[in-house]
């Protein structure tokens, strides 16, 4: 539900500018429809809302990642206790019924993918909120995110000065890289690669 404005771009959507979309029209651009429900997530439904296909490629990885988190907790076997699973349904149902204030409440969703314990309570929780939120979080992601060809040089010229041990060069890389929303982690298997959630 949005009920406010939906702008194009920063303007007013209108057929005599031709920049109007239909659903269709996210399908054929690859994007799923639950991306642009994801993003009217980002928004109070009482204030304006910008629509820009950069916001629903963010909005797709966004729905990605949280299909992710869910089936690394729906895998793990960490024990959480009670009054943590109570504490986040309540801070959920705080956020829904503050007249359905949708940006704090997917703060408190983020809050469980990230949680660092995963745990079949914690992905139980997170599809018992998704009969509030109706993303489809149990979906298996088929688009992976794609990860343009600028930050792909980054990455490759870091695993250089890596592999020559120029660790500032690594370090400025992987700062810049952070900058433009990438997180690098080195791990024992290699550099892995994550998108900031910036929900």
């Amino acid at each position: 539900m949005h009920c406010e404005f939906l702008l194009i771009d920063g303007g007013k959507m209108s057929k005599s500018l031709g920049n109007t979309y239909l659903v269709q029209d996210i399908i054929d651009k690859g994007y799923e429809p639950l991306a642009f429900k994801m993003m009217c997530f980002t928004a109070h439904y009482r204030n304006k809302l910008n629509f820009t296909w950069d916001a629903l490629e963010s909005s797709q990885n966004s729905l990605n990642r949280l299909r992710e988190g869910y089936k690394r907790h729906l895998e793990g076997n960490s024990e959480i206790e009670e009054n943590i699973i109570e504490e986040y349904k309540n801070k959920f149902l705080e956020a829904i019924n503050d007249d359905l204030n949708m940006p704090v409440a997917m703060s408190v969703v983020w809050d469980i993918v990230k949680n660092p314990n995963k745990s079949k309570k914690l992905a139980e929780l997170l599809l018992d909120f998704d009969k509030v939120l109706g993303v489809d979080i149990q979906k298996e992601n088929k688009k992976e995110i794609d990860i343009p060809q600028e930050i792909k040089d980054l990455i490759e010229k870091r695993k250089i000065a890596r592999e020559n041990r120029d660790w500032a060069l690594s370090d400025k890389i992987r700062d810049e890289l952070k900058e433009k929303g990438y997180i690098v982690k080195d791990t024992k298997e290699g550099m892995k690669i994550d998108i900031e959630n910036k929900l």
